[in-house]
């Protein structure tokens, strides 16, 4: 390849960059997007499977995080978020002879991603998978095992209204991934998972 084709190339490579980034700003200008900030209270507890048992004792913990969010057409929205999320056991229990999974004072902190749809407008509904990883665990009084996974996955489902710029929402997410896993005196594995439920407070630029 000579020179001047070498010109060419890259000029015509140039202009297709250009022609992109064009596009979009276009498409970011165009007004379907919005960056949003949050934060709010979890009321959090490990569970047995579907919400088959109560199986730790519940706590109250924060959360806060960034979403953006996509407009895909008049009532849906695709709203990927990024959270910091205080989950676990978080209410220490003092120590006895007698082994229960009160014991379990295990303080876990997430880097959630939800990826959620929203339905809806000012009162809308959102549901969609979640990823989180673990960033911190402290073990507040007895140290029984590190956690079974540092990646946890689940489901969330929730609601939320808009007034102006800010909004409120409730929702629940319910872990799959195994926590921690026990046996109790019969012999019986229980895999506990992380569950939830979340207030959030936010405001949308």
């Amino acid at each position: 390849m000579n020179f001047s084709a070498k010109k060419e190339t890259t000029s015509i490579m140039k202009k297709n960059i250009l022609s992109l980034i064009l596009i979009l700003v276009l498409n970011l200008s165009y007004g379907q997007h919005k960056f949003g900030v949050f934060t709010g209270i979890n009321y959090n507890y490990l569970t047995e499977g579907n919400f088959k048992g109560l199986l730790t004792e519940s706590s109250i913990s924060f959360h806060l995080g960034v979403l953006y969010e996509i407009r895909l057409n008049d009532k849906i929205c695709f709203r990927p978020k990024l959270v910091f999320s205080q989950q676990g056991d978080r209410t220490e229990t003092k120590q006895s002879s007698d082994f229960n999974l009160t014991q379990l004072d295990y303080k876990l902190s997430y880097l959630n991603v939800p990826l959620e749809f929203k339905f809806g407008n000012k009162i809308y509904f959102i549901t969609g998978p979640q990823i989180g990883y673990l960033i911190q665990t402290e073990k507040m009084s007895n140290d029984l095992g590190d956690v079974k996974s540092d990646i946890d996955y689940g489901f969330n489902v929730g609601g939320g209204f808009k007034i102006d710029n800010y909004f409120v929402e409730l929702s629940t997410y319910k872990g799959f991934s195994k926590v921690y896993e026990y046996e109790d005196m019969y012999n019986n594995k229980l895999s506990l998972t992380n569950t939830l439920f979340r207030l959030s407070v936010g405001y949308n630029f």
